[in-house]
C-alpha cells in the first residue's frame, strides 16, 4: 500500500513543481529526466516500503522531484539551485497557508487511507493549479506602466511581510523563554529563521538600490539615444536641403549671370543677399572633433542655441575615451546645459559665450567648457544652487558631473571667477590599439 501511495504522492508533487515553472516563465529542457524521475521513485518505493515508515519514503519521493527540477531548469548551475529552491518554497507555501486551518493536515477523513491520500493531494493540486493561473493571467494583463506601479507595491508588501516573519520569530522566542519549547532544537530553528530573515532583508534592499541603479541608467540612454536620433535626422534634412540647392543652383546662375549682362547691379546684390541667407545654413558643416557622442551632443545644442549667444570649439578626441557612452553623455551635456542655463541671467548688455576646448594627450582626455556668468565670482564652489524655482528636479548638473568623474577615476576641476564659469573634465584615454598595444 505504501508503495501506491508514495508513487501518488510524487506525481502530485512533481505536477505542482512544474506547473509553478511554466508560470514563473523558467525555461525546461532535458524533460526526459521526468520519466527517469518516475523510473527512479518507483524503484525506490519497491525497494523501501517494508523498510521505513510512509513519511520517510514521502520525504524522499520529495527530495527526488526537487532533483528533477533542478535537472530540467534551463539556466546556470546557481541560477538552477535559487530557482529550484523557490519553486519548493512557493509551492509549500500556498499549500501551508491553506493547510495551517486543517489541524490535522488533512482535507478529507474517508477511512481509506489511498482514498484519502489522493483526494488530500488533489486539493493541493487545485490550489496550486488556481493560484498559479490566476497570478499569471494577472502579470500577463498589466502593461509597462502597471508593472512598475504593482513593482512598487510589492516593495511594501515584501516589507511588511518581513515585519510578520519577524513578529512569528519573535512569539516563538518568547514561547522558548518561557520555557513552553524546550531543547537546543527550538532555540537553533529560531536562530537560524531569524538570520534567514536578516539576510532576505539585506537581499531586497540590495536589489531594491539595483533597480535604481538601472532605472538611471536606462533613462540616460533614452536620452542619449533621442539625442543621437535627432541630431542624426537634422543631418538627414541638411542633406535633403543640399540636394535641393544643387539641384536650383543652375537657375540660379543664369539669374545672376541675366542681372550681371544687364548691369542691374542693385538687384544682382539683394538676389545675393537673399540667397546667401537661405544657404547659409548648408556652408556650416557642422562640428566635428573625432567623438560621435560629443559630436552628435554639441551640433544637437548648438542648432537649439540663441543666436545671441557665441558658441566656440576647439580641439580633437581622435582616441577613445575610456569611459562607457552613458557616463560621457551625462558629463558632457550636464557641462552643455549648465553654461546654456546660465546664459539666461546675463544682462542683455554684456557678451554670452560658451567656448567648449578639447585637448589630448598620453594618458588622459581634457574636456574644458568656459562660459560667460552672471556673478563676478563664486567662492564656495560646493554650494552652487540653482536659480531656478523648481529646486527639487534642477540644479543636480554640477553633482551628476562629479558623481559620473569619480566613477570613472577621472578629475574635475571648477572656477568660477571674472564673470566666467569653467568646468574641467580629465578622463582616462584608452591607450590601447585593436591588437592589445600600448599606443605611445
Amino acid at each position: 500500500m505504501n508503495f501506491f501511495m508514495s508513487l501518488i504522492e510524487f506525481a502530485f508533487l512533481l505536477t505542482e513543481a512544474i506547473w509553478i515553472i511554466k508560470c514563473a516563465n523558467l525555461q525546461m529542457k532535458n524533460k526526459r529526466f521526468i520519466a527517469f524521475g518516475f523510473l527512479a521513485a518507483i524503484a525506490t518505493s519497491g525497494f523501501l516500503q517494508d523498510k521505513i515508515s510512509y513519511g520517510s519514503l514521502c520525504l524522499i519521493e520529495l527530495f527526488l522531484v526537487y532533483i528533477i527540477v533542478f535537472l530540467i531548469i534551463d539556466s546556470s548551475i546557481v541560477s538552477k539551485i535559487e530557482s529550484t529552491v523557490l519553486v519548493l518554497l512557493i509551492n509549500n507555501c500556498i499549500i501551508l497557508s491553506i493547510k495551517a486551518f486543517f489541524p490535522d493536515g488533512a482535507y478529507f477523513h474517508i477511512g481509506n487511507k489511498c482514498v484519502d491520500v489522493c483526494l488530500n493531494n488533489l486539493v493541493e493540486l487545485s490550489i496550486v493549479l488556481i493560484f498559479g493561473f490566476l497570478t499569471k493571467r494577472f502579470l500577463e494583463s498589466l502593461i509597462n506602466e502597471r508593472r512598475r506601479k504593482v513593482g512598487k507595491f510589492l516593495d511594501y508588501v515584501i516589507t511588511i511581510g518581513c515585519l510578520d516573519i519577524f513578529i512569528c520569530i519573535f512569539s516563538i522566542y518568547n514561547l522558548i523563554q518561557i520555557s513552553y519549547f524546550k531543547g537546543i532544537f527550538a532555540r537553533v530553528v529560531t536562530s537560524i529563521a531569524a538570520l534567514s530573515l536578516l539576510l532576505l532583508e539585506i537581499n531586497i534592499l540590495y536589489k531594491k538600490w539595483l533597480v535604481e541603479k538601472v532605472q538611471e541608467y536606462a533613462k540616460a540612454e533614452r536620452e542619449l539615444y533621442e539625442t543621437q536620433k535627432n541630431y542624426y535626422i537634422s543631418l538627414l534634412d541638411k542633406e535633403a536641403e543640399t540636394k535641393k540647392y544643387r539641384h536650383d543652383m543652375n537657375n540660379h546662375m543664369i539669374c545672376l549671370k541675366s542681372l550681371m549682362d544687364d548691369g542691374n547691379y542693385d538687384e544682382l546684390k539683394q538676389y545675393i543677399e537673399k540667397l546667401y541667407d537661405k544657404t547659409s545654413v548648408l556652408v556650416s558643416k557642422g562640428y566635428s572633433i573625432g567623438n560621435t557622442i560629443i559630436d552628435a551632443l554639441t551640433n544637437y545644442y548648438a542648432e537649439h542655441l540663441d543666436k545671441d549667444i557665441e558658441l566656440r570649439l576647439e580641439g580633437k578626441l581622435m582616441r577613445p575615451i575610456l569611459i562607457d557612452e552613458i557616463a560621457l553623455s551625462s558629463i558632457y551635456s550636464n557641462m552643455i546645459v549648465n553654461a546654456i542655463e546660465a546664459q539666461k541671467y546675463i544682462a542683455g548688455d554684456r557678451k554670452k559665450y560658451i567656448h567648449i576646448h578639447l585637448r589630448e594627450g598620453n594618458k588622459y582626455a581634457q574636456l574644458t567648457v568656459r562660459n560667460s556668468m552672471a556673478n563676478e565670482r563664486i567662492d564656495d564652489i560646493d554650494a552652487i544652487e540653482t536659480t531656478k524655482l523648481d529646486k527639487e528636479n534642477h540644479g543636480f548638473g554640477i553633482n551628476n558631473i562629479r558623481k559620473n568623474v569619480n566613477d570613472n577615476h577621472g578629475d574635475l576641476t571648477i572656477e568660477a571667477k571674472d564673470y566666467e564659469f569653467c568646468v574641467k573634465v580629465t578622463l582616462p584615454l584608452n591607450t590601447k590599439n585593436t591588437d592589445g598595444a600600448t599606443v605611445s
